[in-house]
């Protein structure tokens, strides 16, 4: 499911809907590696589910994805806050799309089937950020949570 431009995004003075979807995809794709690199050890497994989701999400093509995951990188090393990242975010998209993104942040953290609390914690961070409701926080994690066997 791609992120629907003509009805969640507002128009910033002199952006384009190109624009907003690229912003857009960098934004998510950071959000993301954040997530990976939260406990200290970006695992393969991790990567791998990090590209599959900006792959399936935003319907990217090889070049395309590299070139995300290039400026999200640029992104992340750069990052003082999440601040300019959800407001953003916030500007541009519903509630349920908020949700989607805390619902892939878990989705990055089930990869390695480890959950560190440092990962809980960004996610919790972001999704206060995003203005979600705790139960959104929580039903997300139960969405992303693999099956218990």
């Amino acid at each position: 499911m791609r992120f629907l431009l003509d009805t969640l995004i507002k128009p910033l003075a002199g952006e384009t809907g190109v624009d907003r979807e690229h912003w857009l995809k960098v934004a998510t794709a950071t959000l993301l590696l954040e997530v990976v690199r939260a406990d200290f050890e970006v695992q393969a497994v991790e990567m791998v589910r990090l590209e599959s989701l900006l792959r399936e999400r935003f319907g990217l093509d090889r070049g395309e994805l590299a070139q995300i995951i290039s400026e999200a990188r640029l992104e992340a090393d750069q990052l003082v806050s999440l601040q300019h990242l959800t407001r953003r975010i916030n500007e541009y998209c519903s509630e349920t799309e908020k949700v989607r993104v805390i619902e892939m942040m878990w989705e990055i953290v089930f990869a390695d089937g480890h959950l560190d609390h440092y990962e809980e914690h960004l996610i919790r961070q972001v999704a206060d950020l995003l203005y979600l409701p705790h139960s959104a926080f929580i039903q997300a994690r139960h969405k992303a949570e693999p099956p218990v066997l």
